[in-house]
């Protein structure tokens, strides 16, 4: 059986058996030492095609760093787009409790869930151990520092660091 006709029939297999097939396949992309392999062999997208796999929609040349976390429940939610390099220790979460109408004496595990996209533009790059909320864009070319949350949307073209994240410079464009 070819790779294609088993992703195939893994596609139209059951939502339960699915769910479990893409858990497996973001633990592979996750700790696997293949892709580490596959990158010294010249190989560096191995970890994004394992994303698409399990429904992420990611663009050309995207580089993903060791142990990166995703929303795989959501992960059609998420769209990264070509030549972004998201580092080690990552994580990039497409849901969150609403926590709007949270009051003292609720039970905090019967709160709704607020699901958004994330979209990371063209050649943004995200630091090592940053944290992508919900309802976020980062802006094509942005640079986001190691350590950062992300929970409003970065403009392009700029660099933005801390927790919460904000715009520390402009990067300008260069004199011709």
């Amino acid at each position: 059986m070819t790779i294609k006709v088993f992703f195939r029939k893994v596609k139209n297999a059951p939502k339960a058996f699915r769910l479990v097939w893409y858990w497996y396949l973001n633990k592979v992309a996750r700790f696997a030492v293949f892709p580490t392999l596959f990158s010294i062999l010249g190989i560096r997208n191995f970890r994004s095609y394992l994303w698409k796999k399990t429904g992420c929609n990611i663009g050309k040349n995207v580089y993903i760093g060791w142990d990166v976390y995703y929303d795989v429940g959501n992960a059609n939610m998420i769209t990264i787009d070509d030549n972004v390099s998201i580092t080690s220790r990552c994580l990039l979460l497409a849901h969150r409790m609403d926590m709007s109408n949270y009051r003292k004496g609720d039970d905090v595990s019967k709160l709704p869930y607020i699901i958004a996209p994330i979209h990371i533009c063209k050649g943004a790059r995200v630091g090592m151990g940053s944290i992508i909320m919900p309802g976020v864009t980062i802006g094509e070319g942005a640079i986001i520092g190691a350590g950062s949350v992300v929970v409003k949307d970065i403009p392009a073209w700029t660099i933005a660091v801390g927790n919460p994240c904000k715009v520390i410079k402009v990067i300008e464009e260069r004199a011709k």
